[in-house]
């Protein structure tokens, strides 16, 4: 897929959040160089290089170090001659590389430069590092998820880090289309806390109305019943009743009259007054079920409902296989991985890969080449280890 076949991005970000971005501009056909320190990312081999795989596909990999000013130089050449920055240090400390926003843009007014930090580029809490599950604590989304009488969990997926790094995404595609009117790049600025409270935002307009604080319900929510993860004979089954319509599909498709007609349970409001009551009447309906004949009976109703499905049976589900969402690459010193694309499908395609993710420093001649270093000024650089090449 190349509709931004192209543009060139610098890519300075690491872990999660501006990492899954620039990602999805890669796959979408831009030219995105992922700047490493010399001995790689600190989320580089986290998980078996799990993080690594997943979020640098259609990327090329310069080794680099930016405390020194040879490599703060390098650096600054690449922003010149690009369209797109993106980083996600703590704030200021591109300005110690020599590549924050002022710098970069008095030299390239073109450049759309996009941070991405814990807390955003000003304010008290500027300075702070962050991480996905401390913006879910701060942002009341962790003390609200988990069971009723259980601890506070965090989310599993790093969906803060990622929702930050898409909603850079917007805003550069934005500001791209906004550049070729006036000339001009712009900074952006983008906080995973300001992601996280974006996320509660319908929680923390129902307690202007309510004064209600969102509470653990498990696998449910505050506005509807039943709702749920519901046990079966071997695994749960979610089930979503969110209007008098489900309702009413969901009782006939279990021959529950007595329960449709009981006064208790008629309307919305009234399921939502018996939640507790109710709730454990239809768990002990679905504890008569296998979770396949469950499921089956409820998609034939048109109830909105799920089998709770484990990782490791993604690539078999027939929607996803059908979508072609899921491929397996053969990666040198890791056997076969499983990766899954950006789920954005163009004209009946989702991208491809071009570049599978790359090992440190795998492009790092071929960049400086293209930069216009000479092979011997390329050898100094690498006899100082101010770059590394990757070598198989």
């Amino acid at each position: 897929m190349d509709l931004l076949k192209g543009i060139r991005v610098v890519d300075l970000t690491a872990a999660v959040s501006g990492t899954s971005g620039t990602m999805v501009l890669a796959d979408l056909g831009a030219d995105v160089i992922k700047i490493e320190p010399p001995k790689g990312e600190h989320y580089r081999h986290a998980i078996d290089g799990a993080f690594l795989l997943a979020f640098n596909r259609n990327k090329r990999d310069l080794a680099l170090d930016l405390k020194a000013p040879e490599g703060q130089e390098i650096a600054l050449r690449l922003a010149c001659k690009a369209d797109v920055l993106m980083e996600n240090f703590v704030p200021g400390t591109a300005d110690k590389f020599g590549l924050g926003y002022e710098r970069v843009s008095s030299l390239n007014h073109r450049i759309i430069y996009c941070s991405v930090s814990g807390f955003g580029q000003e304010g008290p809490y500027s300075q702070r590092p962050a991480y996905d599950p401390s913006v879910q604590a701060m942002g009341g989304i962790m003390i609200a998820t988990g069971e009723p009488q259980g601890k506070p969990c965090r989310q599993q997926t790093s969906l803060i880090d990622t929702s930050a790094g898409m909603y850079g995404i917007i805003a550069i595609l934005a500001a791209m289309i906004d550049r070729e009117k006036t000339g001009k790049g712009c900074h952006i600025d983008i906080s995973l806390l300001d992601t996280a409270i974006f996320a509660m935002n319908y929680h923390l307009a129902y307690y202007s109305l309510s004064g209600n604080i969102p509470r653990r319900l498990g696998s449910g929510s505050e506005a509807f019943v039943p709702y749920a993860a519901f046990n079966t004979k071997d695994r749960p089954v979610w089930i979503g009743v969110s209007s008098y319509k489900f309702w009413a599909a969901f009782c006939k498709a279990l021959n529950l009259n007595d329960l449709f007609n009981e006064p208790l349970y008629a309307t919305d409001e009234d399921r939502r007054q018996h939640r507790d009551e109710l709730n454990a009447k239809v768990e002990e309906i679905c504890m008569q079920y296998n979770s396949n004949e469950l499921e089956a009976k409820l998609v034939a109703a048109g109830v909105p409902c799920a089998r709770l499905a484990t990782v490791d049976e993604l690539q078999d589900n027939p929607q996803v296989k059908a979508r072609e969402l899921i491929e397996e690459w053969h990666y040198p010193g890791k056997g076969s991985v499983k990766i899954v694309k950006s789920p954005i499908m163009i004209d009946g395609q989702l991208p491809g890969t071009r570049i599978k993710t790359p090992f440190l420093g795998e492009h790092t001649a071929e960049i400086l080449t293209e930069l216009r270093y000479s092979e011997k000024e390329i050898q100094e650089l690498l006899n100082k280890g101010i770059v590394v090449q990757y070598k198989p």
